[in-house]
């Protein structure tokens, strides 16, 4: 079995799911959605999955998955406990400054 590491160090992986009777293989990228809690890795479907395999998927890969609206966690787990922290964008400001004289008559 892959690790979750290896998975998220290549980029995808390879998997076999029951689709109307029938056993397919698919090919699940890693793509990674911004959230509150930082970035989240998905494993994403390009193809229909049924719920009850993407359910079964999430629990054996212990990633969380993604198929066309449906977002899938391994049980007990959420979205925190897969983010990656990014720092947040560190911006300054400065007003603009508009130096005038008094003209005296």
């Amino acid at each position: 079995m892959i690790s979750k590491e290896e998975i998220l160090r290549r980029g995808f992986v390879d998997v076999k799911v029951f689709v109307s009777g029938l056993r397919q293989s698919h090919r699940l990228t890693v793509e990674r959605e911004r959230m509150a809690q930082g970035l989240v890795p998905f494993l994403v479907c390009k193809h229909y999955v049924p719920i009850p395999e993407l359910l079964r998927l999430a629990e054996e890969l212990q990633l969380p998955l993604k198929c066309r609206d449906v977002r899938v966690f391994p049980k007990g787990k959420m979205a925190g406990d897969f983010a990656e922290k990014v720092s947040p964008l560190i911006a300054t400001a400065e007003a603009d400054t508009v130096e005038a004289e008094v003209e005296e008559e």
